[in-house]
This record gives C-alpha cells, sequence and structure tokens, in this order.
C-alpha cells in the first residue's frame, strides 16, 4: 500500500466520523432549531475539525518529533484551519447554494453531496501544504549532519564512482543518433546519504567532432544555461582545464554554489572523444551547507556520425540522506531536479553550437 494511499484511507475514516457529526448538527440546526440552511450549514462545518486525529494517524510518518521541533503544533494546526476550515466553509456553503438554493434538494442531501465534493480536495489541500510543508522545512533547514558528508557517504560515493568509471571505460559505441533528446536515471540510498546518477544523450547536427571539441576547450566554459549563474576558466592545460562555475539549484529551496572542476579531454580516435569532470570545490553560498550537494562529476563521450556528432553525458552526486519520513514525497523531487538539470544541460549545448552554427 502506497503512502498516499494509506492516508486517503485515514483521512476518508476520520472524514466520514466527522461527517456523522456535521450531517447531525445541520439536521439539528435545521429541523429542531428551525434555521436556515445557510447559517446552519456555516456552523456545521465549522464544528467538524479532526486535527488531531489527523495529526496523530493519518499523518503520522510526517510528524516525528523533528518536524514538530521545525513545524510546531500551533503553526500547523491554524494552516490546518485555514486550508481545511475556510475552504470547507466557503466550498460547502458554495456547493449548498447550487444543490439546495438553485436545484432545490434538502439541505440535508445536499449536504452530504456537498461533503463527497469537498472531501477529496481538502485531503489534497491538507497533504500538499499542511503536513508536506513541516517536511519541506525540515529538509531545507542544515543539520550537524549535514554540513560535511559522513564517512560512510563518502566511502560509498567512492565504490560506485569507480565500479562507474570502469563500466563506462569498457563500453562500445554510443546508441543510434536521433534529434530528441533522452535522460533517464535514479537516486537511490547510500550509507548516510544519497547517490544520483543520470545519463542523457542529445544529437548535435551539422559539426564536426573537431570543431565541437574546439568549441568546448574556447572559451572552455559551459553554454549559457539557467543553471549556470557565472563561470571562467581558472588554468588551461595540453588537454584540461580547471573551471570555476557558480552553480545554482532549483529543489525545496534555491542553493547556490561556488564550485571548481577538473576537467580532462581524451581523443580516443579520429570520430570519437570523452572528457571528464570532477568537482575539486564545492562551497554553497551563505556560509551554511544544506547537504543537497556533496559530490559532482560527469563524463561525456562525443561520437562523430553523419552530419552531426552524438553527444551523451553521465552525471553523478552524491547529497545529504533523505529523512524515512519525507522519502515518499522528497524522492520524487530529487528525480525531477536531476532529470531537468541534465535536460538543460544537454539542451542548452545543442541550442549553442546548432545556433552557433547555423542549423
Amino acid at each position: 500500500m502506497s503512502v498516499v494511499t494509506r492516508r486517503f484511507g485515514a483521512f476518508v475514516t476520520i472524514g466520514a466520523l466527522g461527517f456523522v457529526l456535521q450531517v447531525g448538527a445541520l439536521a439539528a440546526l435545521t429541523s429542531l432549531a428551525h434555521w436556515a440552511w445557510l447559517p446552519a450549514t456555516f456552523v456545521a462545518v465549522e464544528l467538524d475539525h479532526n486535527y488531531a486525529w489527523h495529526e496523530r494517524w493519518t499523518w503520522r510518518d510526517c510528524a516525528p518529533k523533528r518536524v514538530q521541533g521545525y513545524g510546531p503544533f500551533f503553526g500547523r494546526f491554524v494552516r490546518f484551519h485555514v486550508a481545511n476550515g475556510i475552504a470547507s466553509i466557503a466550498g460547502n456553503i458554495a456547493l449548498m447554494t447550487l444543490f439546495v438554493g438553485w436545484i432545490g434538494m434538502p439541505a440535508v442531501a445536499g449536504n452530504v453531496l456537498a461533503v463527497a465534493v469537498m472531501s477529496v480536495a481538502n485531503f489534497t489541500m491538507a497533504d500538499r501544504w499542511v503536513f508536506a510543508a513541516a517536511i519541506a522545512l525540515t529538509l531545507a533547514l542544515p543539520t550537524a549532519a549535514s554540513a560535511a558528508p559522513p564517512r560512510a557517504a563518502v566511502e560509498a560515493w567512492d565504490r560506485y564512482v569507480a565500479q562507474t568509471e570502469n563500466r563506462l571505460d569498457q563500453r562500445g559505441g554510443l546508441g543510434t543518433a536521433h534529434d530528441s533528446l533522452s535522460a533517464h536515471g535514479e537516486s537511490f540510498r547510500v550509507p548516510s546519504g544519497t547517490i544520483s546518477y543520470w545519463r542523457g544523450s542529445v544529437f548535435i547536427r551539422g559539426i564536426t567532432l573537431d570543431r565541437l571539441l574546439d568549441g568546448l576547450v574556447h572559451p572552455g566554459t559551459p553554454p549559457p544555461q539557467d543553471d549556470v549563474l557565472s563561470s571562467r576558466v581558472l588554468s588551461r592545460g595540453a588537454n584540461s582545464l580547471r573551471v570555476y562555475i557558480r552553480l545554482a539549484r532549483h529543489a525545496i529551496v534555491t542553493v547556490s554554489y561556488d564550485t571548481e572542476h577538473e576537467m580532462t579531454f581524451t581523443r580516443r580516435s579520429p570520430t570519437v572523444a570523452t572528457a571528464r569532470s570532477v568537482a575539486t570545490r564545492i562551497e554553497e553560498i551563505g556560509g551554511t551547507d544544506h547537504g543537497f550537494l556533496w559530490r559532482l562529476q560527469s563524463y561525456w563521450r562525443y561520437e562523430q556520425r553523419g552530419d552531426g556528432v552524438l553527444v551523451e553525458l553521465d552525471s553523478l552526486t552524491l547529497s545529504r540522506e533523505i529523512p524515512s519520513f519525507a522519502r515518499a514525497i522528497a524522492s520524487p523531487l530529487v528525480n525531477r531536479v536531476a532529470r531537468e538539470s541534465t535536460y538543460r544541460t544537454l539542451d542548452a549545448l545543442r541550442h549553442h553550437f546548432e545556433t552557433s552554427t547555423g542549423t
């Protein structure tokens, strides 16, 4: 059973109990106290607040002591009341106006239908704003553990890098050249950290391998793209560059880094070349370290194919461990950020060279 399915089941169960209270109050106010349906609906909905049950059961995986320390009970209660209370009142009154005022349904029957419609909306707001906000805040705040990569994470990273480099050295030619840009990969847990491995490819038409390599080495900085705020070459060797790049990462929060990279180019044959880029310095701007980027390495392969060059990128990053209670929500976000970064990098490369060659 998925986390969202379990939460929705608990949400519906608790909502059913509140629903009995709400409909009972509405029936009593309209039948016994002879209230009009509009004020009776307002009071009945306001009586139905189940925050304590949702805190303890529906989103129990989002409210361990650590999260409660970052997101106090009162703050979450206020967000829940705003999200579910105000939205429920407004939504119920709007739907009751439609069902009872316009269509002419009985007040209790109209309220039953209104509650059914609002249940899905209320769950979505609570799941994505009230309790997920605590998760986002937890991940966004730096911790003592994220100030530097733990030894276990670094050792796992070194092993994975060695395995990856060995596999890349043994691989054959690239895939079929085509115009579409592709990217795929995954993020997975390692002791005290998370490794993301993403691979993408793009075909750049109207350019030769020699011209592409010359354009990469001169000026030696990455093509303009959203992730790169500024860059410059620090030093040059016969087949190498040391480059400074100010990077931006847009995840739960936007974080910028001052980074330095050692880049080495190797000509394998007249039609094939490779490049290896290793980040030798990663310093988060602002004096803190959220642990979103501890290590970064990338491997490039360029192969002449007919009227263009097929480019393949393998990118590896090491970041902090995602807390277990936040993994179901945060992991898809991490994967999305990595996928989009790979896409942007390759698309910027293609756009830069195809524009410069007039393709």
